[in-house]
């Protein structure tokens, strides 16, 4: 009777102290960006549970596991990561209005556990916007990976190409892509007054840990053509500025394994992990 109440007591620990990781993926990205850079993979070797992934439709919204919905009575037990359908070519509110759904179903699926949001490039912007607007979330932990928290000049050509006669011909060449993303292009448009970032920026930010791995643009290994180093840095959000952290991981913009590996860390330490030769600690203050 004591064993069993022991054994008990030890499932209902580590029930309360397990967490649950969403990783939203970036412009143009979809859940296998996690898979493809070998992060998903990565999570499962060192313990982490995949918990399925998260679709909307007319119906609602739903987890998926296994090419089936998932009832809410079984649950992963200890720490799990999900993944998300979002339509990355929106505008960040309506981003925002899908993940705040799944995070809100993923709420009464594990009452009580700790929640922590990585987000890919814009993917970072939309996981943050969702923690200002619903604090009542009490997201945990943010790591933004390569996210344009400043803006980005890309959105910038992309407006000037939508307001061209090219937008016209898009649909002919292929490029439908381009009509579609110019509510998103506007919302990442370098940060000044009456612009939306520049609004994000100086809203009051929940208590969390925020942490975001950043692009060196003089990296060795191609270095981010898409976001400049200096945007991707949240201690240069104005309502973060003595708040966040920033590590360097050299690569593209695109996800990388060495991503993963500090992703894991910062998960699993809750704090800033130690620095190891791949990972380089840049504390960064916006002149």
């Amino acid at each position: 009777m004591h064993r069993l109440l022991l054994a008990c007591l030890i499932l209902l620990s580590c029930s309360l102290q397990a967490r649950q990781l969403v990783l939203v993926q970036g412009y143009l990205g979809n859940s296998a960006s996690w898979t493809d850079a070998g992060i998903t993979s990565l999570l499962q070797h060192n313990g982490w549970q995949y918990g399925g992934e998260y679709h909307a439709n007319s119906s609602g919204v739903g987890l998926f596991r296994r090419g089936g919905p998932l009832p809410r009575d079984e649950a992963a037990r200890g720490n799990s990561f999900f993944l998300v359908a979002i339509p990355t070519e929106a505008p960040i509110v309506r981003q925002a209005y899908i993940l705040n759904a799944y995070l809100e179903d993923l709420r009464q699926r594990y009452p009580g556990q700790s929640l922590v949001l990585a987000g890919h490039s814009a993917g970072g912007v939309v996981a943050r916007y969702v923690m200002v607007r619903n604090p009542q979330l009490q997201v945990d932990q943010l790591i933004t990976i390569a996210s344009p928290h400043l803006g980005t000049d890309i959105a910038e050509l992309g407006k000037l190409a939508g307001d061209s006669p090219l937008a016209l011909f898009a649909p002919f060449m292929g490029a439908n892509t381009l009509n579609r993303s110019q509510g998103l292009y506007s919302d990442l448009l370098p940060e000044m007054p009456h612009r939306f970032l520049y609004w994000l920026n100086r809203q009051p930010h929940p208590d969390a840990g925020y942490f975001s791995i950043v692009r060196d643009w003089d990296s060795p290994i191609n270095g981010d053509l898409v976001v400049a180093e200096n945007s991707q840095y949240l201690e240069n959000v104005q309502a973060l500025r003595g708040r966040a952290s920033s590590f360097i991981v050299p690569g593209s913009h695109a996800l990388n394994a060495r991503d993963g590996q500090l992703l894991l860390d910062l998960i699993t330490t809750r704090h800033a992990p130690p620095v190891t030769p791949d990972v380089a600690p840049r504390y960064f203050e916006r002149i």
